[in-house]
């Protein structure tokens, strides 16, 4: 399976593209970003009700603070990142330049690295998603059928037979959730890391994308409850389920401002017609308050949703929508930067986040 076509372009977009020339970020006019993302979470807003707008005790505004590491050093740390969580002030991430699993801490210096390029077990041709627990770090190896145990301090461990691996989320020390639907029995799997898959049950939210194969199709993120939420991110569509009686707790999605779009066709000028997707959001994360947040990063300009490769204006900001583990919409927040996709957590409600134009990892501070 190749990668998917429309994640080429989006790269090569947001490379291109980047902030408007009239809107600041790095430092200066702070009034400004505070402005642009206003009027954005506005526009979010309007479409639903959510039960934190408008209140000031639940009120996010992040604003750029620095990069996690230097993107101008000699030698970078990380080259690409592709994927990325954190497990207290330690950022674990996939580099898929280098096809290893870099852990950092938050002040941007290296820990480790682990893995690199190959099909021996520990090794990836092409590196994607990782969960950690107390005990291991996970990664899926989707291309060789298996997921990478290595222990905390990045020595290898085992590795695991296990079929496309989408996404893998830390349940406890051993046990993780692993999002495939090449695996019988549903779309999620509890998985020892030792004895492979314990039960499997449920499935993701979808319309368009059942008998379409994506990598990176289904998103989780566990909370400190143990429920599990399962996000479509072509779709924008979310799961919730009990994790203890596999119970559905919530399907559907919020109202948004516009509809994302399902799968098209495009000719270009040599005539060739290809078949697109068409990501609408990023990752599911536990973020402040234990709530539910989730990525959206397809918003263009007009407010629409990226459907056209030929249309590259995307809005100059990243939304973030909140929920609770019931799954009711909570509010919108936004963070000033056209070319931001994933975001985790970490102490001091810290988000790092990754910057595609820059090939980066990004801080930004809550503002008291």
């Amino acid at each position: 399976m190749k990668i998917s076509m429309i994640s080429v372009i989006l790269l090569i977009i947001l490379a291109c593209g980047g902030v408007d020339e009239d809107f600041s970020v790095d430092g200066g006019d702070v009034s400004s970003v505070d402005s642009v993302s206003a009027e954005w979470v506005e526009y979010l807003q309007s479409s639903d009700e959510g039960l934190w707008e408008n209140s000031s005790e639940h009120l996010l505004n992040y604003q750029y603070s620095g990069n996690l590491t230097d993107p101008e050093a000699v030698d970078l740390i990380v080259y690409k990142p592709y994927a990325f969580c954190t497990s207290g002030d330690t950022v674990f991430v996939t580099d898929v330049a280098t096809q290893e699993i870099v852990a950092l801490n938050s002040a941007g210096e290296l820990l480790w690295k682990a893995g690199g390029e190959g099909e021996a077990p520990g090794h990836f041709p092409r590196i994607s998603t990782l969960a950690v627990s107390s005990e291991y770090v996970a990664a899926s190896n989707y291309y060789m059928g298996r997921i990478e145990f290595y222990y905390r301090d990045g020595s290898f461990s085992h590795s695991l037979t296990f079929a496309g691996a989408e996404d893998i989320a830390a349940i406890d020390d051993t046990t993780f959730a692993v999002a495939s639907t090449s695996e019988p029995g549903g779309s999620i799997h509890i998985v020892d890391s030792e004895d492979g898959i314990l039960r499997s049950f449920g499935e993701a939210e979808m319309i368009h994308f059942r008998d379409v194969p994506r990598m990176d199709l289904m998103l989780l993120c566990v909370s400190n409850d143990n429920r599990l939420a399962v996000f479509n991110r072509y779709e924008g569509l979310l799961a919730i389920y009990d994790l203890t009686t596999e119970e559905s707790l919530y399907r559907g999605s919020r109202n948004y401002p516009a509809t994302p779009s399902g799968p098209a066709s495009f000719t270009n000028s040599d005539g060739l017609t290809q078949r697109l997707f068409f990501t609408v959001g990023a990752n599911p994360f536990l973020g402040p308050e234990g709530m539910l947040n989730i990525v959206f990063t397809g918003y263009m300009e007009d407010g629409s949703f990226f459907s056209d490769p030929e249309n590259t204006d995307f809005a100059p900001i990243i939304a973030i929508d909140r929920y609770d583990w019931d799954g009711n919409y909570l509010d919108t927040y936004c963070l000033a930067d056209s070319s931001l996709s994933s975001a985790a957590l970490l102490p001091g409600n810290q988000l790092v986040v990754k910057n595609y134009s820059e090939g980066n990892l990004r801080l930004y501070d809550l503002q008291q």
